[in-house]
């Protein structure tokens, strides 16, 4: 892993306790007075630093350095675009809380979308030099097209604050567009590119029939789903028929994702046993969006989702600590970037991923209990401590990252320590990562 890698990487991993601590105020703020905070305001910090000082920072630079040719991902313009995209993410940490959308917060969430399409760009025109498979382009085009069209919702959302005028429908479904080619797009591509890369030389027979057919599908699907968050105000006939095409596409794509899956689980079998598990927590996290997603173009279920807050947001977490985060965290274990001699990151993973199971439950149960007609008081009690439990895992695992120290593992036995070699074997584009005599791991 080069230095640079680890830089960002870290950092990333700092932001991401940022983020967890913005989550604790504002769960504290909905049960304490906590003056001088405004709600809305820090709620705006919380989303954007989250999108781009996290999960949009870490996941570029894994793609920088794992999917870009090692002949470019070392030029210096990688290193301003990561920066710019770092800049941006603080600034709109520091302006939000106070002034929420004002001129200092639009020039840093400007300056974030700028750096995006630079960043698609110089990704574009260097990958196409890299050979990578025909699943992983289309995969990562895809995440790319969906960061850029993402920004129409921003810039709707300016216009309508800069014009004046009163438009709550346009006003919402700018935000839905931004957060389905952001969620469901970018988010959802870019990781599955990854997964893709990482195990290509596994997707071979039937098992890469299913692969081509999945990445196309889903690809396919991210904008005739973007129907989907337009079906809450009463659409017409066109929207609903797109929708339903886009769900169309879901369900095939997922029943190749699973179908893939079947075929190719044996090249799991080098898998680091704790990123596995993590892999694996991902990976259904993902499948159940998807099944969310496709059932929500059923009237019924869709009128109950969207006038229900804690569904939305237990399903926004879900992909976002579920699914991207999970992965994410997983794919830095399986790399080597924590090691045996930090138990701490292990612990801290740990406690983050019950803190997420909990968070959805909760979420889950108190949106049941709204379509029941019921309330209660306990709910976001339980949420402020699932909170503390995503803070206290976020602050060790950034700890860990801060630590980290030497990339050989050192692994215990009776002997004394002995060291062993975790680097990654390169197979045709892919990392396959062996440890050997897993019984002594102390991750195991």
């Amino acid at each position: 892993m080069l230095k640079a890698e680890k830089r960002w990487l870290t950092i990333s991993l700092v932001n991401l306790a940022i983020v967890a601590l913005l989550g604790l105020l504002l769960r504290s703020k909905i049960l304490f007075p906590l003056p001088g905070i405004n709600f809305g305001f820090l709620l705006h910090a919380h989303s954007h630093f989250a999108f781009t000082g996290w999960v949009t920072l870490c996941l570029l630079t894994l793609i920088t350095y794992k999917i870009v040719p090692a002949g470019y991902n070392s030029r210096p313009v990688y290193q301003w675009l990561l920066g710019g995209m770092l800049v941006s993410a603080v600034g709109m940490l520091l302006s939000f809380p106070f002034e929420g959308y004002a001129a200092v917060s639009i020039v840093f969430s400007t300056l974030s979308i700028l750096v995006s399409y630079a960043f698609a760009w110089v990704l574009v025109k260097h990958v196409l030099s890299a050979g990578v498979s025909r699943p992983v382009m289309i995969l990562l085009f895809s995440a790319l097209a969906a960061l850029v069209l993402s920004s129409a919702g921003p810039f709707t959302l300016a216009y309508i604050m800069a014009s004046h005028k009163a438009a709550p429908v346009l006003y919402r479904n700018a935000i839905y567009t931004y957060l389905h080619l952001q969620y469901n797009g970018f988010f959802t591509l870019g990781i599955l590119a990854l997964f893709v890369h990482d195990f290509s030389s596994a997707f071979n027979g039937l098992a890469g029939k299913h692969l081509n057919r999945f990445a196309i599908a889903l690809s396919v699907s991210v904008l005739p789903t973007l129907c989907l968050s337009y079906l809450w105000h009463s659409p017409n006939m066109a929207i609903r028929i797109i929708a339903i095409a886009g769900c169309a596409c879901l369900a095939a794509a997922l029943t190749w994702f699973i179908a893939m899956l079947w075929h190719a689980k044996t090249a799991f079998g080098n898998v680091h046993p704790f990123a596995k598990k993590l892999g694996a927590l991902a990976l259904i996290s993902f499948v159940l969006k998807t099944a969310m997603q496709v059932i929500i173009v059923i009237p019924a279920a869709g009128n109950m989702v969207f006038a229900n807050r804690p569904v939305i947001i237990g399903y926004l977490h879900l992909i976002m600590l579920g699914f991207i985060t999970l992965y994410l965290l997983g794919c830095l274990m399986q790399q080597g970037y924590f090691t045996a001699e930090q138990p701490a990151a292990k612990a801290g993973i740990i406690i983050f991923t019950w803190a997420i199971v909990a968070n959805e439950v909760v979420l889950m149960g108190q949106g049941f209990s709204y379509l029941l007609w019921f309330s209660s008081i306990v709910y976001p009690w339980l949420l402020w401590i699932a909170a503390i439990g995503l803070f206290t895992g976020a602050v060790v695992i950034a700890a860990a990252a801060l630590r980290r120290g030497s990339e050989v593992l050192l692994f215990k036995n009776p002997g004394g320590y002995k060291q062993r070699d975790y680097r990654p074997a390169q197979h045709a584009n892919n990392r396959v990562y062996t440890a050997g005599n897993r019984s002594q791991e102390l991750f195991e």
